[in-house]
């Protein structure tokens, strides 16, 4: 089977990252944060994610 290749600045919906999300945690993660009906590149999901993990815990 070959792989698709992507162009820079391609964009994807939600389902499309979470059904290429590595684990639970990951497809977990994405699932909270990426809104339906919403198309996101890869870079765009990489900083939302890191965006999310830098939050400080209110406690």
């Amino acid at each position: 089977m070959s792989k698709t290749k992507t162009t820079p600045g391609q964009k994807f919906g939600k389902a499309a990252f979470l059904n290429a999300a590595k684990n639970t945690n990951e497809r977990l993660l994405l699932q909270v944060i990426l809104k339906d009906g919403t198309t996101y590149t890869k870079e765009e999901v990489a900083k939302l994610v890191e965006g999310w993990r830098k939050k400080e815990v209110k406690g």
